[in-house]
């Protein structure tokens, strides 16, 4: 889980921004925040705020991070340092990061921990970076990198792979990018780490797509029915989901890479998924010893009375809607969340766009479902859609406001206001409309 992100001197942050997700006293829906030692953490959080005040700024800022961790990068290749203007030009950008990981013990037991990774870039280096550990009453440093310089913890010092990635670490390499994504580094603190990043963390912008669900809604015969059942539940017209079968001469690529393809398919087995710019998605694998080609279609049924059988259609996903489209996108984040055995973040930014408010309340609402103390995921995203805004939907520590100040963006959770009056049950809406809270156009 993510407990807390401070951003520094990067695009409109310049000063330190601190986001938490660890939740205030209130009291309100206490039975689903999850319990960690003593502290309570968050499972949702909306960030508002007017345009270009900072909102995709903070999500495209967690983005950079997992990429400075987990992207391949060649030698000499740029960072993605982007100090704010014109007051941080020259200086480094700094990212901070609380998260919470599983990591099974030399006993073979598994235990959470409370980890904190720090990095400071420029556009052609790592200046400083570190890994701690953070106990009830004391940080320990796993890791500490100035430069090209690091130090190891003492558990590291006599682990021969280890110590070789410090001692051929590139500029714009991060140590735990390098030693983390090592298969032959035994299971450690900094694979815990680079895990959560590469697996955990999930960031989604209004253009991601859901390239995965032809193949997953062949495969899996629970999340299909899902699927079906979410999309009919939110009145999108669409009855089910269905693989319409094509010819494989009608797949975006070239005869020559088809016939590539289909040579891997007889070797090896398995599936292709196969995309184009027009957003329709095909699965090509092999059944009764041929190649075959099948997308994914939206069937709509048509009553035409009360004693007749109901006619339809198949409909091309690019065909439909963008709201449904983006709807459609977001629901298999939606079931991937209320597994059971799931830790993970989903940050979304616009969670709302495209997709009818009520529709974006229901998105939420389903998440909240059945969260208690023992779930480990969250949802953080941004939003324009004032009708989140109540009590009875959330908190007021679940309520972020982004609103830039002299251009540089400042972060400020609406329970801050508790001393200005803004009540566990007050009108939030009306308080944020008014602009007596703040991140709101002036206009």
């Amino acid at each position: 889980m993510l407990l807390s992100f401070s951003i520094t001197n990067w695009k409109s942050y310049a000063e330190t921004a601190e986001f938490s997700m660890i939740a205030t006293r209130e009291q309100r829906y206490g039975d689903r925040l999850t319990r960690v030692g003593r502290q309570r953490v968050l499972p949702v959080t909306a960030i508002y705020g007017a345009n270009a005040a900072g909102k995709s700024t903070f999500v495209r800022a967690l983005a950079a991070l997992r990429d400075i961790v987990v992207g391949a990068r060649r030698p000499g290749a740029t960072l993605p340092a982007f100090p704010h203007l014109p007051d941080g030009k020259t200086q480094p950008s700094r990212f901070e990061i609380d998260f919470l990981v599983d990591i099974e013990t030399k006993t073979s037991r598994r235990r959470e921990v409370t980890l904190v990774y720090e990095v400071e870039f420029d556009r052609r280096q790592i200046r400083y970076e570190a890994l701690l550990i953070r106990r009830q009453k004391t940080e320990d440093y796993l890791f500490e990198r100035t430069g090209k310089h690091v130090v190891l913890d003492s558990e590291f010092q006599n682990n021969q792979r280890v110590v070789a990635h410090t001692e051929v670490i590139s500029d714009n390499e991060t140590v735990l990018g390098a030693v983390g994504s090592d298969e032959d580094v035994e299971p450690s603190f900094f694979t815990a780490a680079y895990s959560w990043f590469a697996q955990q963390l999930t960031v989604i912008f209004p253009s991601s797509e859901f390239v995965h669900l032809p193949a997953l809604f062949d495969a899996d015969e629970l999340f299909a029915q899902a699927m079906n059942a979410g999309l009919s539940r939110a009145d999108t017209g669409i009855s089910e989901l269905v693989l319409e079968e094509m010819k494989v001469s009608m797949l975006p690529l070239e005869a020559e890479q088809v016939d590539e393809l289909i040579n891997k398919l007889e070797e090896d087995g398995g599936a292709f998924i196969v995309g184009g710019e027009t957003r329709d998605y095909a699965v090509l694998d092999i059944a009764d010893e041929r190649p075959r080609a099948r997308r994914l279609v939206a069937r709509h049924d048509i009553s035409t009375g009360p004693h007749e059988e109901s006619e339809g259609f198949n409909l091309h996903l690019r065909e439909e809607s963008d709201g449904t489209q983006r709807f459609m996108n977001l629901l298999p984040v939606l079931f991937q969340l209320r597994q059971e055995d799931l830790r993970g973040v989903f940050v979304i930014d616009e969670l709302e766009n495209s997709m009818h408010p009520k529709l974006t309340e229901e998105f939420i609402r389903i998440f909240l479902d059945e969260l208690g103390e023992a779930q480990r995921r969250q949802l953080i995203f941004t939003t324009h859609e004032i009708q989140l805004m109540r009590s009875d939907i959330l908190r007021r520590d679940e309520i972020w406001l982004a609103e830039k100040e002299r251009g540089q963006t400042q972060l400020t959770r609406v329970s801050d206001f508790s001393r200005d009056g803004v009540r566990k049950d007050a009108d939030l809406l009306s308080s944020y409309m008014s602009g007596r809270l703040g991140g709101v156009p002036r206009v």
